[in-house]
């Protein structure tokens, strides 16, 4: 199963571009989620997202409709002491709210966060659901990362950024995850579709998200048609 989509859904500058000009804000996911399948949101990076709100997204999407929440930063961002663990119960427990609507987790480690195979593993423990893991740093590309990942049934994200290193696509699991951050042209995003038709062919679940741009729900719906080999209008 092919999941799409981008980064976040409510931006207002997106109104006559993918949004009708008209369109309130209380509409946009419903409208959204008319048109892609898929949804990673980075606002629970920064904070706790409300009840309410993660109540009202699940109403609001079809059954097969995902959210990918991004971790709190808490968990790989704070100093040794902080108690990561206890933070990722409480997100997960708080993310649950969305049912069957949720999708694998986004944890996501700093690049000044090199390898601890230690704190994965208990992160991914913690956390007890699907987990895409994407690590900002060369040292966590390692057979001890790998192992770690398989064991909990994690994937690891592919994320194609100018700052970030590349991981490799590994099969580590049933879900694969990319993150595709640039702009892209229709020959650009050919190499990405390939990926993903390799990807679909050796994963049960294959997430991409684009980066929160105007054009990005486009670029989206391209790479699912694509994929699904059907022809694509220029």
């Amino acid at each position: 199963m092919l999941f799409a989509g981008t980064s976040g859904f409510s931006y207002a500058s997106w109104k006559g571009k993918f949004y009708p000009r008209t369109l309130s804000g209380a509409k946009m996911l419903g409208y959204y989620a008319e048109r892609l399948n898929g949804l990673e949101v980075n606002g629970s990076f920064y904070r706790t997202t409300p009840e309410p709100t993660l109540q009202k997204w699940a109403a609001q999407t079809p059954p097969g409709f995902r959210f990918c929440m991004k971790a709190n930063r808490g968990l790989t961002y704070s100093a040794e002491a902080f108690d990561k663990v206890g933070l990722a119960r409480a997100f997960t427990q708080r993310i649950g709210l969305l049912g069957d609507r949720l999708g694998p987790v986004l944890l996501q480690f700093p690049p000044t966060r090199q390898r601890n195979t230690a704190l994965l593993d208990s992160l991914l423990t913690a956390l007890s659901r699907p987990v895409a893991a994407e690590f900002r740093h060369e040292s966590w590309f390692d057979d001890d990362t790998y192992m770690v990942l398989r064991q909990h049934g994690a994937a690891m994200v592919v994320t194609d950024e100018a700052k970030w290193p590349r991981a490799p696509l590994v099969a580590l699991g049933p879900i694969a995850y990319f993150r595709l951050r640039r702009g892209y042209t229709p020959k650009s995003l050919q190499p990405w579709v390939d990926q993903v038709d390799s990807a679909l062919a050796t994963h049960e679940e294959v997430h991409v998200y684009f980066k929160h741009d105007s054009a990005s729900p486009a670029l989206a719906r391209r790479l699912v048609r694509l994929a699904a080999r059907e022809p694509v209008s220029r």
